[in-house]
């Protein structure tokens, strides 16, 4: 007897409210604190990159990695409610082939790769294609098994072949998460 998934609509939304944005051109007009001001497009849009969506490298300011009149490319995903400025991230250009490699990616779609390591909340995997460096795979514990599990170590160990199912990429973060539970009925590499 199929039992339903309890995950299956929240993994649809997660996709839904996920996928990348457009991306803009922008020009740095200023700082505010953290955050980076910029003029997006040839309309000279009202835009903000947050401080969170600056960059991938570990420390450093907004200031340090921008200087005013730099353009640089950022992705949209969202408008500010208290002024109607764009919200941007220029971490998710920030590297042009990892940004490719996961916005070809879709919800749904099949991968393989290799589990990279196992933690308490799940795995990391190298996806086939990711770019030279990069770890881009994660399954967290819900999606490893339709079976309760306790800890990742249960279903999965590094170095193992694995495919798995695309639940969403995302550019800003620089991860794709995955569902094993997905493909583990049908003949594929499941529990």
């Amino acid at each position: 007897m199929n039992t339903p998934d309890p995950y299956a609509r929240l993994r649809a939304e997660l996709a839904g409210r996920r996928r990348p944005g457009p991306v803009r051109v922008v020009e740095v007009v200023g700082f505010d604190g953290g955050d980076v001001i910029v003029r997006a497009g040839e309309d000279g849009a009202p835009g903000r990159i947050p401080a969170g969506e600056v960059s991938m490298r570990p420390g450093g300011s907004a200031r340090e990695v921008f200087e005013a009149g730099q353009r640089v490319e950022a992705e949209e995903f969202g408008v500010r409610e208290q002024d109607g400025a764009l919200l941007l991230s220029a971490r998710a250009c920030e590297i042009p082939a990892l940004r490719a490699f996961l916005a070809g990616l879709e919800p749904g779609q099949r991968v393989t790769g290799t589990v990279a390591s196992v933690r308490p909340f799940g795995a990391f995997v190298h996806v086939d294609g990711e770019p030279e460096g990069r770890c881009t795979g994660l399954i967290r514990i819900p999606e490893l098994s339709s079976s309760p599990v306790s800890h990742p170590c249960e279903v999965v160990e590094a170095g193992r072949r694995i495919t798995a199912e695309v639940i969403v990429a995302e550019p800003r973060t620089g991860q794709v998460s995955l569902s094993l539970k997905a493909v583990a009925g049908d003949g594929q590499d499941g529990p």
